[in-house]
């Protein structure tokens, strides 16, 4: 077995430890395996081992980002619901004193007597949703990006991980 064989399976194992983030969740086994490779010891043993039930494939996942998008899904229907919260009392009061077949987005967007805040007016929820919108828009974006691209990335790190293991071990199996 080569030196430079040996330390290319080490480079690229401790390279994909790291991109999936499983250093320090590695079960025994896998320890093992990573200390007796990185130490050049038991290859023929190993050579016998598949190698991806050892050391599986893992991505790692955005979480928070996707908590985020999760979460913020709802913020346009809680501002409209919550803006009509403000606006339907004033109206109904509206309704009394003046007629009975007043139009109520005629209301909420003329706020006739500022019955409410301006903060609450039809044209200016409708911006804000608008703009909660965009926002999640771009985030949903950008996650599937970042996830495309970690993905690619990550498989691409396995896949070499994998090529460098087969070639260190490939000499052990001969013997």
């Amino acid at each position: 077995m080569s030196a430079a064989a040996h330390s290319d399976a080490v480079d690229a194992v401790d390279k994909w430890l790291t991109i999936s983030k499983q250093t320090a969740t590695l079960g025994a086994s896998a320890r093992v395996f990573v200390e007796d490779l990185r130490n050049n010891r038991n290859q023929r043993e190993w050579s016998r081992v598949n190698v991806e039930q050892i050391l599986p494939f893992r991505s790692e996942t955005p979480r928070l980002l996707l908590v985020i998008r999760a979460g913020a899904l709802f913020l346009p229907i809680l501002l409209t619901w919550l803006a009509l919260s403000q606006v339907i009392g004033p109206f109904a009061l509206y309704l009394q004193n003046q007629q009975a077949s007043a139009n109520f987005l005629w209301f909420w967007q003329t706020n006739p007597g500022e019955s409410f805040a301006e903060v609450w007016s039809l044209s200016h929820v409708a911006l804000t949703d608008a703009a909660v919108l965009a926002f999640l828009t771009v985030l949903a974006m950008r996650i599937t990006w970042w996830e495309t691209s970690r993905a690619e990335r990550t498989e691409a790190t396995y896949a070499e991980m994998l090529s460098a293991l087969e070639f260190y071990f490939v000499s052990a199996r001969d013997n």
